[in-house]
């Protein structure tokens, strides 16, 4: 069973963006493997955003820079 994992901040997608994703993901994923859509498992993986670092930095102290 392939899975398609995702890591991202929290508060990224809402819910109808992580709905989209996992069906287009699924779709291209049928369409290049040539298995059916239950053979694939999406994961979205949300992360605070003290717990990504870019640059030296976290998201979280990045983010609050821009306001």
């Amino acid at each position: 069973m392939p899975v398609i994992t995702m890591t991202m901040g929290t508060g990224q997608l809402n819910p109808e963006q992580k709905k989209m994703i996992v069906k287009d993901f699924t779709d291209r994923a049928v369409e290049i493997m040539k298995l059916p859509p239950q053979s694939f498992t999406i994961l979205i993986h949300e992360l605070n955003h003290d717990a990504i670092g870019v640059g030296g930095v976290t998201l979280q102290e990045k983010y609050a820079t821009l306001k």
